[in-house]
């Protein structure tokens, strides 16, 4: 039944449809007499000979069938676009057409970094996975998390956003911050999430729903639905338990743990994993936003069983606080370190210096770009892909148009053997 609902009441769609079945009709008698003149040239119908006929009906007919197709393509055309769309319908089917047959990917992150990548990519496909870590404590997040005893929602939602294929208002909506009153702090999205998961006892179904509500180009889940802290433990024997403070205690960080260990990975996980053509890890916090996915041995498991090459993305500079002096090579070193037996086939650098101005702005806050030491990378056997990937604003940051450019040249490059 449902094919037929096209035909129910006030879609305004029949009408076009009868007009263009209506002229076909027509045409077709036109083209009767037309073939009717060819063999019986003499004949005469209703008094008028039959190439007269033919043109009679062949005109109009012509006329309804081409005024029906066209109010027809018009008709679904606004009802498939969004009021702010100024795309026409060839566009949007092209559009469609394109995403859905693009690279499937698997994304690890958390925080800024993985919405950003999200935001770039999600211009070539709609296959995309975006897997999120959950070890996150501070902000409206914590907050949440400790009264409602639940996942924390912000960069999930972040990542949801990034995605999101409905109108900007409602990306708005969604990152609004309330700025004063019993809500201070909080963002709209994040209540959002948290009604959504208590209305369904369940925090993963109101992650699947919004990914329904919010039309998201792929899906976004979170790493795991058991809810873990993140602890580090440093070079003195002191550990520090909690995402934000792991970021904000100003200790050298010599390994991350989970407590307690995470469960099973969910079935959507490995498979996201299992059919990806590209895994990427980052960018974003190397401690606590790229580590905490990879600390489960599940996940490391599933991703070294699937076929698709590991593309880590390097931050484009220091984070204070956590990776403040580190090289390229000591990323990975770090990766290496929580995740011994991990496979990373690439990885992306940024190739575009700061400029004289910003990187004395960028020393001023104790922040230095990522220095790419080549020999001691390379002998760490991945290949390495130079490229301009950062923000010009903000070189702190990837820019996620450039990323993704940089990464479907990559995928292109697999694609052909050259990597």
């Amino acid at each position: 039944m449902a094919n037929w609902n096209w035909l129910r009441p006030g879609m305004r769609i029949k009408r076009w449809v009868f007009l263009i079945t209506f002229g076909l009709m027509i045409v077709f008698m036109g083209a009767m007499f037309l073939t009717l003149g060819v063999f019986m040239p003499d004949a005469q119908p209703f008094g008028m000979d039959t190439y007269g006929m033919a043109v009679v009906l062949l005109i109009p007919g012509t006329v309804a069938v081409f005024i029906g197709i066209y109010r027809l393509v018009r008709r679904i055309e606004k009802m498939l676009r969004r009021a702010d769309d100024r795309r026409d319908l060839g566009e949007i089917v092209y559009q469609y057409n394109r995403l859905e047959h693009g690279p499937r990917f698997c994304c690890f992150g958390g925080g800024t970094g993985l919405s950003t990548l999200l935001s770039g990519i999600r211009d070539y496909s709609q296959r995309i996975t975006a897997i999120v870590s959950v070890a996150d404590d501070g902000g409206s997040s914590g907050r949440l998390r400790l009264d409602f005893d639940m996942l924390p929602p912000g960069d999930i939602r972040n990542c949801l956003v990034a995605l999101s294929d409905t109108s900007p208002s409602m990306a708005q909506l969604l990152q609004y911050r309330f700025p004063e009153g019993e809500f201070a702090g909080h963002s709209f999205g994040n209540l959002f999430i948290t009604v959504l998961a208590i209305v369904q006892n369940d925090f993963g179904s109101a992650v699947r729903e919004m990914n329904k509500i919010l039309a998201v180009r792929g899906q976004v889940l979170p790493a795991t639905l058991d809810k873990i802290s993140l602890v580090a433990n440093h070079p003195d024997g002191s550990k520090t338990t909690g995402q934000q403070w792991i970021a904000k205690c100003g200790k050298e960080i010599e390994s991350l743990e989970l407590k307690p260990e995470p469960g099973d990975v969910s079935m959507d996980v490995l498979a996201a994993i299992r059919d990806a053509d590209l895994i990427t890890l980052g960018p974003g916090s190397l401690f606590t936003s790229v580590l905490p996915n990879l600390l489960d041995p599940k996940i490391v498991t599933a991703i070294n069983a699937s076929d698709a090459k590991v593309l880590f993305i390097v931050n484009t500079a220091g984070q204070v606080g956590e990776t403040k002096d580190f090289a390229v090579s000591t990323h990975l070193k770090m990766l290496k370190k929580h995740a011994p037996d991990l496979k990373i086939d690439l990885v992306l650098i940024n190739n575009r210096p700061p400029t004289e101005e910003q990187r004395v702005q960028m020393a001023e806050k104790g922040i230095t770009p990522t220095e790419y030491d080549v020999d001691e990378t390379l002998s760490m056997g991945v290949k390495t892909v130079l490229w301009d990937v950062v923000n010009t604003q903000n070189p702190i940051r990837h820019d996620p148009k450039k990323t993704a450019a940089a990464i479907m040249a990559i995928l292109e490059d697999i694609q052909h053997g050259r990597l």
